[in-house]
């Protein structure tokens, strides 16, 4: 897995966190799912990207910037 793929899945949980707050503020069914949905998708998007950043030969480099 690329490292593209973790942000693009942290993206898409933002996305459907909006659509998730747009309908529990619409009063709208449906809207726990979505926002339990996204924030897995977000979390899941950082997990991802840290394991990919830890992986990385030259983290130690990147991260003494």
């Amino acid at each position: 897995m690329k490292a593209k793929h973790a942000l693009i899945l942290f993206v898409l949980g933002v996305c459907i966190n909006l659509v998730g707050a747009l309908f529990k503020i619409q009063h709208w069914s449906g809207a726990d799912a979505l926002w339990i949905t996204g924030s897995l998708l977000e979390v899941g998007g950082i997990v991802l990207f840290s394991y990919k950043l830890i992986q990385h030969p030259k983290v130690k480099e990147f991260l003494n910037r």
